[in-house]
């Protein structure tokens, strides 16, 4: 049975309303770093991070143990260890270049750094400019931030709000519509695919809620889970981890 006009055209003033009234995606971000901090004012002064963790495989056992450091100026040290710890990966940018390297830990032999691409350097650079902003707009001249959904995540009544970085960076973090914490990341990856990190559980690290326990899909299928057994915020990071290496 089709509706009368008149509950037609409720209906559809009903719904515009509901659309206006979706906040901005700059102040849903306001709202987002509120629920991180007591005093968003400390955000925006935290220099350093330093994540320490192990992955767990879909079946519980840690696949792999990791450091994760980032500090201002687009600075990332990224460290991979297997699970007996005997091989390490680095994956390095100091804001300008960017490279990996591969080490025996058992023997203390390493290669020789492999120079990644110029725009490879630039992406690492703004991932580590948006893992330590908590959630901020990128400045003018480096992207911008826009709502590009407000459909439910994770079974979660969400604000989805999409960063992009001129250097091609791109994620899209969804914020529960209500407490405005983040439910989850997605993080376009190569042929279309998509790794989700679902936020679990969180921990506090000098007031700022940060995470605990987050799982990661690919496309929608379980991959494992990531394990933060360590976080220390503004804590001294030598410049030398971010020094191109000397054989």
């Amino acid at each position: 049975m089709a509706l009368p006009a008149r509950l037609l055209a409720l209906a559809t003033l009903t719904l515009a309303t509901v659309a206006s009234a979706a906040p901005s995606a700059e102040e849903i971000v306001k709202k987002a770093r509120a629920a991180l901090a007591k005093d968003t004012s400390f955000l925006d002064r935290v220099t350093t991070v330093h994540y320490e963790g192990k992955v767990l495989e879909t079946d519980g056992k840690t696949s792999q143990g990791f450091i994760l450091e980032t500090a201002t100026g687009g600075k990332r040290r990224e460290l991979r260890y297997d699970g007996e710890f005997t091989t390490e990966v680095s994956i390095v940018t100091n804001g300008m270049e960017a490279w990996a390297r591969r080490a025996d830990l058992t023997s203390g032999r390493s290669e020789a750094a492999r120079v990644l691409p110029h725009e490879v350097a630039q992406r690492l650079g703004d991932m580590a400019r948006s893992d330590l902003s908590f959630y901020a707009a990128p400045a003018p001249d480096r992207g911008s931030i826009k709502l590009k959904a407000t459909e439910a995540v994770e079974g979660r009544r969400a604000y989805s709000i999409e960063y992009t970085y001129r250097s091609g960076y791109t994620c899209v973090r969804h914020f529960d519509a209500e407490t405005y914490a983040l439910i989850a990341t997605d993080y376009p990856q190569a042929e279309g695919k998509v790794e989700r990190q679902v936020e679990e559980e969180t921990q506090l690290a000098e007031g700022i809620r940060v995470p605990k326990k987050v799982r990661i899909l690919q496309d929608g299928k379980a991959r494992g889970t990531l394990v933060f057994e360590k976080v220390i915020v503004n804590g001294e990071i030598s410049e030398s981890a971010f020094t191109f290496p000397v054989r």
